[in-house]
Order: structure tokens, then sequence, then C-alpha cells
């Protein structure tokens, strides 16, 4: 069916609102836009130089055609950030607002996420690296976690490898332990009713629960994701279960099932972390 005059007027003006700023646009007289880097449902990131510092920093604005919704997220994640402040999250640096335009700048990590090293470089992990990798992890989760929040968006896009650390980013869909945010918020973050069906919604889900396992879960689903960067099936293999495919130790599979299956598996993230730690020390002694 045709889009009606109406409709067809309405994206447009949506799309001039949200067209990009272009390289050179300086905002507050001091970021000065380098590029583009990506727009989200509420937000839009972009590399600037700092003309007070000279350094490299991320801009990350709100969606003109989001009004006052994509302002409230922008405003959560800066408080956020502030609060959680740790040397593998990206440091909140300022917060810029001029009229109906904000903007919260933070520092720019060099490097490329998890995605990209697994689908683009074919980089692969043991089973000890990828527990390694979990570890480091679980360092600004702690942190985090302490100042009273959870991530909820542990994924494979929003890690970071730097300077041979992982930097955990993107704190858009945070919130506090145990938090009930208002309807506005749900719907904009996709948490409303009816929206979550299947085995994908099932996953968002457990992801989106407001407390610390929700976190634990998000370390478990990426720990699968690296394991099966080294994973070739047989030709005409039925799908089977990770349990099935994956070759892992059996220390190993248990501590992935309360990762994925238990939500009261631990008192705390330092209590996972220390299971964790006795598991790679189990490890180093097999080997």
């Amino acid at each position: 069916m045709r889009k009606s005059l109406k409709a067809r007027l309405a994206e447009f003006v949506t799309e001039f609102k949200d067209y990009p700023l272009q390289p050179g646009k300086t905002l507050g007289k001091r970021y000065v836009v380098e590029r583009f880097l990506g727009m989200g449902s509420y937000g839009q990131a972009y590399a600037c130089r700092d003309l007070a510092s000279g350094g490299a920093v991320l801009l990350k604005r709100n969606k003109p055609s989001k009004g006052n919704t994509g302002i409230q997220l922008l405003r959560r994640e800066y408080r956020i950030m502030q609060a959680a402040g740790h040397p593998q999250m990206p440091k909140p640096f300022d917060y810029y607002t001029d009229g109906k335009q904000e903007a919260l700048i933070m520092e720019y990590i060099e490097g490329y996420n998890l995605e990209y090293a697994i689908y683009e470089r074919n980089q692969t992990f043991s089973v000890r690296e990828g527990l390694s990798l979990l570890k480091q992890l679980m360092q600004p989760l702690k942190q985090l976690h302490a100042a009273g929040y959870v991530h909820r968006d542990v994924r494979i896009p929003n890690v970071i490898l730097s300077e041979g650390l992982p930097h955990l980013i993107d704190l858009g869909l945070s919130c506090a332990v145990g938090e009930e945010l208002p309807e506005e918020l749900r719907k904009a973050l996709g948490e409303g009713s009816g929206l979550l069906a299947g085995s994908a919604g099932a996953i968002k889900h457990r992801m989106r629960n407001p407390h610390p396992s929700s976190d634990w879960f998000g370390l478990g689903h990426l720990y699968l994701f690296i394991m099966y960067a080294g994973y070739e099936a047989e030709e005409n293999q039925e799908e089977r279960s990770w349990e099935e495919e994956l070759a892992l130790p059996e220390e190993v599979r248990l501590f992935l099932r309360k990762l994925l299956n238990d939500d009261s598996a631990w008192p705390s993230t330092e209590a996972c972390e220390r299971e964790l730690d006795e598991l790679i020390d189990v490890l180093c002694e097999e080997t």
C-alpha cells in the first residue's frame, strides 16, 4: 500500500531532524565533529576533536525527532557513567546543552569490538582464554554493581578490545538494581508488554532483569559466542544444544550453566568471580 502524502511528509521531517552532523561542525565552541559513527533508536554517535585538550572524544547526542524521551535516556546514561567510573569503561568528560540539543561527551576508546574480532578478523579463543576474558570483564561489572547499577547489555558488540584489555561500553540500557522504569522509558527501551516472544525474546528478557544476574547471564551468553568462533559443524549436521556441540571441560559446563540458568547462583558478583578464579586454577593444574 502506498504511503499517504501526510505519512511521507512526516517521514521527511523526521529524517531532516535526525540528519547527522557534518564533519567540521563545532558544538559548544569546543567539540569538532570528525566523523559520524552511527545511529541508534534514540541517539547518534560521533568521533570528535576536543579543542581544549586536542584529544579525541566520543560525542553521543540525543536524536532530535525523539524529543524528551531521547534526552531523558541520555541524561540517565551520563549519571550512571559518573557513578560507575572504572578504567575499563569510558570516562564521562562533559555534558553539553543547547536548547533542545544535548550531548554526552566521553572518552574515545581506540580498538575494535568482539563482534568485529570474531566475524571480521576470524579471531578464536581457547577455553582458558575465554574464561580469562570473563574474569577481566568482571572488573568493571563489580564496580558498576557496587555502585548500585546493572549494565543489562553485556554483548560482543559492547566489548572493545583495547591495549590488551576488554572495555565495556554503552550504558544506554543500564538501570539501578531493582529499578522499575517508567512506562515511557520501558517502551523506549523495547521493554513494553507484548514485545518479547520466542528464544530471542527470552534472551532479551533475561538480560533486561534489573539485577546483577542479568549481567552474569550476559557473560555466559558472550562466552558461548566466543567459543563458537572456533566451532565447525559437520556437513548436514542437525542443530544441537551448546552442551552437545562444544567440547568443554565438565567444570566449565557447570559454571556456564550457573551463569545462564541460575539467578541466585551467587550472592554477589565478587562470589561469582571467586568461583571463576577457582575454575581457572583447576584448569591450570590439569594442563
